[in-house]
Formats: structure tokens, sequence, C-alpha cells
């Protein structure tokens, strides 16, 4: 693919995350920077990441006053909706609260979240040292580059196309504003995408070691007792490792990840509202209020599409990586099965058994929310529930609208 060639060969898990992690960084969402082929941190990164998270606040809402004080956007909010302001109104706070809760749990714990990754590295060590492990660095970093170049370009294009039609006197200060309100808001959808990276991350390194605890496998590979059983017990501390892994995990983005999944879920209805709503109107006002109607379509589709997707999307990676993990469990319990002549498996495969139960390993965001399938399908029945609703009520009001229209038109053939 032409886009990685400026970017080098990918030969670690650091060089794999580090797109997405620069990201992340450069919005103020963790405390560590790149240094080489490794995660640092360093006071400079702390001093950066807090500063960017300050600087994007104060130059967000000082614009705002501004703008707020000048007369024609006065104007214009007086004719605006006030369901529509207060909608706006909402998403600001929302978002504001948001990445603040996002910039400080992730300062806090940016120590455990650079442990994930430098764990992930040395475990991606063993497996290429002593399984000869492929682990396709490239194919992860690929995905990465297309997934989030397309992402932040569908959302930079949204915000400052609106923020270019509504700027007529104040460009400057719309364009400030834009890219203030930008990094409030990417830097919480953003933190969701490296969740899903790292879950997605997990899952693959379960999937191999399902394969490196075949029988088949590890007769052929080593034939030598001795060595087999000590890749044995390694495969299975391998497992145990990424079951460890999944609950840093949680601990690391339990905050964060609450927060923006609540966000998502409201701005997602209010976005829904305000489509519809829109799309109602049209058709039935002049051709200028109808393309400025369509314009208003598109950037809100624009907007909805990334933390639509990433609310939808990232409970089925951490569901399937978690189905990887029962896969693994299984195969471990049948090793003693496999391999009935070595005897001191046996307590090893009990010792894993008797972990998996007291552990409970689950993807979980604050509150004790799991993220699986159920929780898709808890989510998209709200949404449609809330379309439905919207439906409903938009066909309760024309029909209302109909009969005054037809009490009127009565009236008038009476002669009252």
């Amino acid at each position: 693919m032409a886009v990685l060639y400026f970017f080098r060969e990918p030969e670690t898990v650091f060089d794999c995350a580090g797109f997405i992690c620069v990201l992340q960084f450069l919005m103020g969402c963790n405390g560590f920077g790149i240094s080489g082929s490794n995660f640092k941190i360093t006071r400079a990164s702390r001093i950066y990441s807090m500063s960017v998270a300050m600087v994007a606040l104060i130059c967000l809402f000082g614009s705002l006053s501004v703008l707020l004080a000048a007369e024609d956007v006065q104007e214009r909010l007086a004719k605006a909706d006030n369901l529509l302001l207060s909608i706006s109104v909402l998403e600001l706070v929302m978002s504001t609260v948001v990445f603040v809760v996002t910039v400080i749990s992730l300062q806090v714990f940016a120590r455990r979240h650079l442990g994930i990754y430098q764990r992930l590295a040395a475990l991606d060590s063993r497996l290429m040292a002593d399984f000869g492990a492929n682990l396709n660095y490239r194919k992860m970093l690929r995905k990465n580059i297309a997934l989030l170049g397309i992402v932040t370009i569908i959302y930079l294009m949204a915000i400052n196309s609106a923020a270019f039609q509504v700027a007529s006197g104040h460009r400057a200060l719309f364009l400030l504003f834009a890219l203030c309100y930008t990094i409030v808001t990417g830097g919480p959808h953003f933190t969701g995408y490296v969740h899903m990276t790292l879950a997605e991350m997990l899952g693959i390194r379960l999937r191999l070691l399902q394969q490196l605890l075949q029988p088949e496998f590890l007769n052929w590979r080593f034939p030598q007792q001795h060595v087999q059983e000590l890749r044995i017990r390694q495969v299975v501390s391998m497992v145990q490792e990424l079951h460890y892994l999944v609950q840093e995990i949680n601990r690391v983005y339990a905050l964060s990840l609450w927060a923006a999944m609540a966000h998502d879920l409201a701005i997602s209805t209010s976005e829904l509202y305000i489509l519809f709503g829109q799309s109602v109107g049209l058709g039935q006002q002049n051709e200028e209020e109808n393309s400025g109607g369509y314009r208003m379509l598109g950037y809100m589709v624009l907007c909805m599409s990334p933390p639509l997707y990433k609310l939808l999307i990232a409970p089925f990676y951490c569901d399937r990586t978690i189905y990887e993990a029962r896969r693994c469990l299984r195969l471990v319990e049948k090793l003693d099965e496999w391999f009935p002549q070595k005897s001191t498996l046996r307590p090893l495969v009990e010792s894993l058994m008797s972990w998996r139960i007291q552990a409970r390993i689950q993807f979980t965001s604050g509150l004790d929310v799991v993220l699986d399938r159920k929780v898709i399908a808890l989510f998209t029945s709200i949404l449609v529930n809330y379309l439905l609703i919207l439906i409903s009520f938009a066909m309760t009001q024309k029909m209302g609208e109909q009969i005054e229209q037809q009490k009127i038109a009565l009236q008038e053939w009476i002669g009252f």
C-alpha cells in the first residue's frame, strides 16, 4: 500500500502502535511520547499534554465568548431554533467534560498505560525468539493508517466546512474555535480507537497461541520432551499474561471509555434528532433554504459517523478477543489429555482453570459495563427506538396540522 512508503517498516509493537499513539499524544490525551522505537514518559511529555489540554480549552471558550459578543452572531442566535441551541450547548459541555476526564485519567494512569505496550513488546519478543512467530506488524500499521486517516479527514472536513459556512465576518475566530473543538472532541475519539486497537492486538496474539497449543504443532516443532514441556509452559504463561493485560486495559481506560461512550450515545441521539428535523423540513422551503438544509444534513452525517462507528464497532472487537481467550483456555484444559505422559502439566492446568473461575475476564468500562455483542444490541435498540419515537411524533404533528387545516377549510365553507 502506497501510504506505507512514508513510514518505516514496523519491527516492534511500538512501531505498529506508534502512529495511533502519536495522534493521541498530539491531542494531549496520554502522558508518554515516542523516543526512537520506544515510548517514554518524560517531564516534557507531561508538560506538553497538560499544556495542549489547557490551551485548547482556553482558546475554545475564549473564541466562543468573543463570537457571542458580536452583534451579527447574536442576531443569528436569536433567529435559531431554541432546541437546536440547547443541543449545541449540551454537546459543548459534554465534550469539554469528557475531554477533561480523558486527559486527567490517562495522565494518572500513564505509567500503567505505557506498561501495557511494554508487556506486549516483551511477549512478542518471546513469541518471535522461541517460536519463530511472524506477527505481521505491517498489516496492523496499514489498517491503523487507513482507518484513522479516513476518520480524521471526515471529521476535519465536516467541522471546518461548517466553520467556513457560518463564518461570514469572523472567519479567523470561527476557524480557531473549530480547531480547538476538533482537539477537544478528537482526543476522546482517538482514545476510543486506541482501546479498540489494543483489544484487536490481544485477539491476534490469542489466535496465534491457539495454533501454538495444537498437539500436532508441538510434536512437530519440539520433538525433544524437555523442550516441548518448557514451550508448553511458556505458551500457558503467555495466555495468562494476555488475560492480565485485559484487566490492565480495563483499569487504564475505565473512566475515559465510559465517559466517551456516554457522550457518543448522547450526541448520536441528538444528531439523529437534528437530521430527522432537517429532513422533514426539506421540500417545504424555498430553493436557497433547501440548499442550506442539504448542506446541514451532510455536515451532521459526517460528524455523526466517527463516534457512531466507534460506539458500535469497539464492543465487537472486545467481544471477539474474549471469545479467542476462552478458546485458548479450552485448549489449555485439554493439555493433560493430549500429553498424559507429562504428569507435571496437570497441576499447571488445574491452577489455571481455578484462576479462570475466580478472574472472570471481560472487557469493561466504568460502572462495570461489559463490552460485548449485547452492548451493541443495546445501543442499536436505543437508537432505533429513538428514531421510531421521532417518526411517530412527526406523524402525530403532521396529522394534527392536517386536522387543523381541514377545520379551517370547513369553517370557511360554512361562512364563519
